[in-house]
């Protein structure tokens, strides 16, 4: 059946304020469907109450609440209601509350058309879907229970897919798939762990209640061949592979005690990346039609979860420089921003320090570029084994560098400068070519958020700095404002 050309069959509801979007998207959509408008949240209840829609679009901010309530509304009326937020200034927690609460799909304004009627047709598709096994299903009392339980199945993997394929985060994708295991097999707990592009994690879920991280440490360690023999042992207990857990339904405990394993490989490409480990009661086997279900799954769950951790990957060697492993330039600016901000909001203060090689140029001319690359490694080295949780370093380019300093005034940035500028000239570069000792420059500002200033201003002031620490004679710390001392 070609649902995208019976429009008169499908009606949608948009729900914004902003009338020339309502405007755009019901002359895009009337032409395909039968389009209402309103502009707020109680309205939308309202309509919902009384028609029955079979797509929403609905923006993230209202005048009177939230996107995210009208979706929920939807789909305690129709759980099956197809539902498309979107929004001008998302975050990664908006989008993935109104994927865990059941959006079909999340778009960034401005969209591109093209992709407003793809989500569209999409769900169309899906709503069909549902409509349709919702219908078989009501059927089913006179089918022979094999055929039933094969129509169930075919039905979980499709709305289990669809929701994976939603998520944004290797953590959100874990949870789902957790739960859905959990549901389908009625677990003690399940894990899901995963070696891969040098990511060795381990996220564990209950049926019910909650995992102490303590004693699954322990009872993995003692269960380490039933489920995780494709990790190095040695390394889970030195602390080497990450562990996360995930809370259970409310109401129950968990006891680890007698448990044993079925474990099911995670295969890509005929390679084993990782497995999923359901933990049931020595006295329990798991039926045979769950074994084949859960055997899917991995098979959907698979390429998947090296999907997401290759976009992780991904992002990070876009914020990281390839020489020295620190944030790169474009990390800076983000870091910066978002310190700016945060400084505004909280009325408080941070430093920002920008510092350079002295003689560099020198040193890459006597010893080559190699031992001249070796220098700039040394200095992150010494700059990440001085600096807190929490404070930024980044390469900010050639040889010169940067620190932000969160939630830190002038006192507490001068004495942490200080101190990196002196290590930076106690210990000398040691290399097969060459061993010397160099030293470095640093120019300090203060960025108060009672007295906003733009990004550009404060790395002014903080270069002027650094500027007079080379003027009056290399190897020292200026304060922005101060230039006129030798700090």
């Amino acid at each position: 059946m070609n649902i995208v050309n019976t429009p008169s069959k499908y009606s949608v509801l948009i729900v914004a304020d902003d009338e020339e979007l309502c405007g755009i998207l019901k002359s895009a959509l009337a032409q395909r469907m039968n389009v209402t408008v309103c502009a707020g949240v109680n309205k939308a209840y309202t309509l919902i109450e009384t028609h029955c829609f079979d797509l929403m679009i609905v923006d993230l901010l209202l005048p009177d609440g939230s996107g995210i309530d009208v979706l929920t509304f939807a789909k305690r009326r129709d759980e099956f209601a197809e539902v498309l937020i979107i929004a001008g200034n998302a975050t990664l927690e908006s989008a993935a509350a109104a994927i865990n609460l059941g959006a079909a799909s999340y778009l960034i304004k401005p969209f591109p058309m093209p992709d407003l009627l793809a989500s569209v047709d999409k769900m169309i598709a899906s709503r069909l879907f549902h409509l349709r096994s919702l219908k078989m299903m009501r059927q089913s009392d006179n089918m022979a229970p094999v055929v039933k339980g094969h129509i169930n199945d075919i039905t979980s993997l499709y709305y289990f897919t669809s929701k994976l394929m939603l998520s944004l985060e290797i953590a959100e994708v874990m949870r789902i798939t957790l739960e859905e295991v959990n549901s389908r097999v009625g677990a003690g707990f399940c894990s899901v762990g995963v070696k891969l592009l040098g990511y060795n994690e381990i996220y564990s879920m209950p049926a019910a209640g909650e995992l102490d991280k303590g004693q699954l440490s322990q009872f993995f360690a003692d269960h380490w061949n039933s489920a995780f023999s494709y990790f190095d042992k040695e390394k889970f207990t030195a602390g080497g592979i990450e562990l996360y857990t995930y809370k259970g339904r409310l109401g129950g405990t968990v006891c680890l005690s007698g448990l044993k394993c079925v474990s099911y490989p995670l295969v890509v490409i005929g390679k084993t990346v990782g497995s999923m480990s359901v933990w049931i009661s020595p006295d329990k086997e798991i039926e045979q039609s769950i074994n084949q279900y859960l055997y899917i799954l991995t098979s959907v769950i698979s390429p998947v979860i090296e999907h997401v951790y290759l976009d992780l990957q991904m992002r990070f060697q876009a914020k990281t420089d390839n020489l020295t492993g620190i944030a790169n330039h474009r990390q800076f600016f983000e870091a910066l921003e978002r310190e700016i901000a945060r400084a505004n909001r909280r009325k408080n203060s941070f430093s920002l320090v920008l510092l350079d090689i002295d003689n560099f140029k020198s040193i890459n001319d006597t010893y080559g570029h190699q031992v001249g690359d070796g220098v700039i490694i040394d200095v992150a080295q010494r700059l990440t084994a001085n600096i807190r949780t929490g404070d930024v370093a980044s390469r900010y380019g050639g040889e010169e560098f940067s620190l932000i300093l969160p939630d830190t005034a002038e006192g507490g940035a001068l004495t942490l400068t200080d101190r990196i500028c002196k290590d930076v000239a106690a210990a000398p570069f040691v290399s097969p070519k060459a061993a010397f000792t160099y030293t470095a420059s640093f120019g300090l500002a203060v960025y108060d958020g009672n007295n906003p200033i733009s990004k550009d201003v404060l790395i002014s002031k903080a270069d002027k700095a650094l500027y007079q620490s080379k003027h009056n004679g290399k190897n020292r710390v200026t304060v922005s404002g101060k230039e006129a001392d030798e700090t």
